[in-house]
């Protein structure tokens, strides 16, 4: 009897010499900053916190004193001199100037200007953890799709392993099925295997594709065509034991706090409609310079000054209604932000509850997924030498060359998966934008 030998395939990934020299490795943290450097989401949340600081400062300079200047120059044609009597006559004057300076105060305005304050304030204060809160969505949607890119591209080397594997083990059932040691069967087997490991390999490249455009989206720039992601690895110091989460880390999330502030603000705008069943009171003073000056009488061509101060008051006392409905809305309104407030914090339990089981249900799959890739590398080796020796069948050889293919993938997708569920996790808890500053800190 003829003696042949068949390659042994090893269950580690295959890896160009020349590729792994000139692939440059991205972080996760470059991913995540380029992605909030191109945010238009980020930007448009920023220019809101502008908008309700530049209402919050016109609120403020309400009550403060206004100061204005008025001046006027004016020429009149076909005036004729009046006369009131034998004694007193009324010089027609062409040329009229004046220039006056005044201040208003207000004095009391039926909490109109504290409430539009503190409503503006309230406002501010909300569209900045609005802001955090994008900052917190954007960091989870980078870090996800980081970590999607890195197991896709990773499962696409396992893959590209098994394709080597199979290849080699159809080159020696060629041989084999020439020398008449194999069937026609087993040839086929062998030859269906490989197309249908090459196709699988084909799908994971076009997940690697897609992938890389999310990331490209998120970063608004194209990726180098040797830049990789790094391959996912699990701290040591993770476990499913060590997930137990406060109570008070929920108030951590900047959407809860941002909805207690819109509460506040709609109420202060409740008190806002309100203010307009009171009177409001001012002080004004003026001085002014005019030729002539219409306050005397008869006026004369020449320079004369006058001055005044008093106080002014309005009061509305019949609108038919109108305040009684703006109060009305306002107070609608207030109730709505107070149950959006106890949905958003609905939510947020739900969240939490959801990323920890996700998360202990991941990081408890990765010593089963590392074991199993161990025994399915095993079953490899067992069967080939069974098979050699003519104590196995050679399906025997495919199903463990499938197992092994299959267990690789779920070991490196496992693994991917405990970063995502981490990452969730931290951001169900209010904590992913100081982990991520932390991060950014610890890397300078």
């Amino acid at each position: 009897m003829k003696f042949y030998s068949l390659t042994l395939w090893v269950g580690l990934p295959l890896i160009n010499p020349c590729f792994a020299q000139q692939a440059s490795v991205i972080p996760p943290d470059q991913i995540v900053s380029q992605t909030l450097d191109h945010s238009y989401q980020l930007k448009v949340s920023d220019q809101e916190v502008r908008a309700y600081s530049a209402k919050h400062t016109q609120a403020r300079a309400q009550a403060l004193p206004t100061l204005d200047v008025r001046g006027q120059a004016a020429r009149y044609q076909g005036l004729e001199d009046s006369s009131l009597g034998p004694q007193l006559t009324i010089p027609a004057i062409e040329n009229r100037f004046s220039a006056s300076i005044g201040v208003i105060q207000p004095l009391f305005t039926g909490g109109r200007i504290n409430s539009q304050k503190s409503g503006a304030l309230y406002q501010q204060s909300a569209a900045e953890d609005n802001l955090q809160a994008t900052k917190s969505d954007l960091i989870l949607s980078a870090r996800t799709a980081y970590w999607n890119w890195s197991k896709a591209h990773y499962v696409v080397q396992s893959i590209e392993a098994a394709v080597k594997r199979t290849e080699a083990h159809a080159v020696d059932l060629r041989n084999q099925h020439k020398a008449g040691l194999v069937t026609d069967n087993e040839l086929l087997a062998t030859e269906v295997q490989l197309d249908q490991t090459r196709l699988f390999l084909e799908e994971a490249k076009n997940r690697v594709a897609l992938t890389r455009a999310r990331i490209e989206f998120l970063i608004g720039n194209r990726l180098g065509e040797n830049e990789v992601p790094e391959k996912a690895v699990v701290p040591t110091g993770w476990s499913a034991s060590a997930t137990n989460i406060e109570a008070g880390a929920i108030a951590h999330r900047p959407e809860k706090s941002a909805r207690t502030l819109d509460v506040k603000a709609a109420e202060a705008q409740v008190r806002l409609s309100k203010s307009d069943f009171y009177p409001q009171l001012s002080l004004m003073a003026r001085y002014e310079q005019a030729n002539p000056n219409l306050f005397d009488f008869p006026p004369t061509d020449e320079w004369k000054y006058d001055a005044f101060a008093g106080v002014t008051l309005s009061w509305n006392l019949l609108d038919w209604g109108l305040t009684r409905a703006k109060a009305a809305e306002a107070s609608a309104r207030a109730e709505q932000a107070r149950l959006r407030l106890s949905q958003v914090e609905d939510q947020i339990n739900l969240e939490v509850q959801e990323a920890r089981i996700n998360f202990q249900d991941t990081i408890s799959r990765i010593a089963v997924a590392e074991r199993a890739e161990k025994s399915a590398q095993r079953n490899v080796e067992a069967a080939t030498d069974l098979w050699r020796n003519g104590l196995a069948r050679h399906s025997d050889v495919l199903d463990a060359l499938a197992r092994q293919t299959d267990a690789q993938y779920q070991l490196n997708a496992v693994k991917a998966d405990v970063l995502l569920a981490r990452a969730a996790l931290d951001h169900a808890m209010g904590q992913l934008v100081s982990t991520n500053a932390n991060q950014h800190a610890e890397s300078r």
